[in-house]
Parts: C-alpha cells; structure tokens; sequence
C-alpha cells in the first residue's frame, strides 16, 4: 500500500467523516439496500480507530450524520482525500445500479462542498459505469480490458490517482468475496442448519427475518436487519470489518446486536410469526 493513500495519511477526524458521508449517502434515498451495505462494509477498516471513533462509527449502522456537516468537516482537507471521497460517493449512489433524484442532488452537493470540477465529476462517473459493464461482462476476472485502461488514464488526466483514493481496489477488484443476501439463501440455511445452529440463532435469524417484511419498518433499520442476516449467511472471510470490529466472532453475537438496534420496531406479529415457525422446525 502507498504511503500516501488517503487511508494512510488522513486523520481520525477525517476518516470519521468520509465513512458518515457513504453512510449518508447510501440513506439519501431512503432506502439502504444490500448492494450499498456490501460497499460500506468492504471500504470501512476500524483497526487503527480510538474505541471512542469505533463506537461512534458503529452508530452510523443505524443512524446516518449529515452528509452537509461530513463534507464541510472535509472541505478543508488535501485535494485527493476530497477526490477519494467523492469517488465512494458516486460509487454508493451507483451500488444498485440506479441513481435516485435525491442521490443526484447529494453527488451536485457534494462536488460544491468539497471543491471539485465537473470534468473530475465527470471522469469518476464514466469510469464508475464502464467498470460495472466490464465486471458484468466478465465477472471471475479481473479487469485489465482497454476500456478500463482508458479509464484509469481518463482519471489521471483530471488530477485522480486510482491507486491513492482506492489502494485496497475495493471497488475495482470483481472477486472480492461477497454473499448477496436473499431471501431464499437466508431460508435456506435456516432450513437445512436449524438444527445444528440450535434454536436460540434460529429464532433470532425470524425474527429480523419477519421484521425485515413490515413495511411498517423503516429503510435504515431494514438495512441493519439485511446486514445482519447478510452476515448469517455468508463464509467466514466475508464478515464485514465494521461487524467484526464490534468483537462478534459468531452469528448469534451479530443477530444480538441487530436485534438491539432495532427492537422498537419488533411487535408482538413479528415474533409470533418467528414462533409459529420455530414449532414447524422443532415442534
């Protein structure tokens, strides 16, 4: 890694307030989705965070800052932080392929605050929407095409340096381990380790699973819900950073936590819909 990544250079301040901007950005429209907490949680690393910053961090999960006050506190900061951070702002808004009117609107914003050029705009957006059609078109491989050599030079030709705003390759990189969730792979490992996995994760897995369904439930907490039962289903080495820096090693320490960010919103329908299924599993 470069020592001059934006990773590696900024300070806790600044780190804090580029993660609440792509947490705020991913609720701008109000709605979290899969897509957008795979990116969140593939970009942010706490490891060399205060315990104060970590916590603080943790709280975006479920309560996103202002995307204004994020920015205004990164105003001030070196050119290719600002440049670091718009390109995982446009990259949020794209994580599922449509762009919103309000996403828009925060991109517009986010240039103004943060001092940058529409070419420089321009220049991460086509490259953001090439990538996507080369990871498409040749998902298992890496891209190396020249269109996405195009596009990196395109990048550097407007002052942006791929390798500094994005050293790890998180959003470059179509092989990253990534378990999309769905309801039909959260069923099924419900269904064939309910057993083995012992009645207390299994309830706890409906529960979020049936307070996911109330649509009732708002867009941030279904995305802790999602999150949560993303985790329960995937290999080891997809744990999000931001779940294993809260100190879960397992899946019931996750389904806990997300239980607990969201228990105002569990009903008396919810879990007796968790226990009617519990009696068909185990009687």
């Amino acid at each position: 890694m470069s020592e001059r990544d934006i990773f590696a250079t900024s300070s806790e301040t600044e780190l804090k307030a580029f993660y609440g901007s792509l947490f705020a950005m991913a609720a701008a429209d109000g709605s979290v989705d899969i897509d957008e907490l795979d990116l969140l949680f593939k970009t942010i690393n706490l490891d060399k965070f205060s315990d104060s910053a970590k916590t603080q961090i943790h709280s975006y999960t479920a309560s996103p800052p202002s995307l204004s006050d994020c920015l205004q506190t990164l105003s001030q900061s070196e050119e290719t932080l600002r440049l670091g951070v718009m390109y995982f702002l446009i990259n949020i808004a794209w994580a599922n392929k449509t762009l919103q009117r309000e996403e828009s609107e925060a991109i517009q914003s986010a240039k103004k605050l943060l001092a940058l050029s529409d070419l420089q705009i321009q220049a991460m957006q086509e490259f953001i929407a090439n990538l996507k059609q080369i990871q498409k078109s040749a998902p298992t491989k890496n891209p190396a095409s020249a269109s996405f050599k195009s596009g990196v030079s395109a990048l550097k030709t407007n002052g942006i340096s791929l390798d500094l705003i994005d050293p790890k390759g998180t959003t470059t990189n179509p092989i990253n381990p990534k378990t999309n969730y769905s309801d039909d792979s959260c069923w099924a490992k419900l269904k064939n380790f309910a057993l083995t996995a012992g009645r207390e994760v299994v309830e706890k897995a409906l529960i979020l699973y049936y307070t996911a369904q109330n649509p009732n439930v708002p867009a941030w907490a279904k995305g802790v819900v999602l999150g949560a039962l993303t985790y329960f289903i995937s290999p080891a080495d997809a744990i999000p950073d931001i779940l294993v820096g809260i100190g879960f090693t397992d899946d019931l320490g996750v389904l806990l936590a997300a239980l607990a960010t969201v228990s105002v919103y569990i009903n008396a329908d919810t879990k007796e819909q968790a226990k009617q299924k519990m009696k068909d599993w185990f009687g």
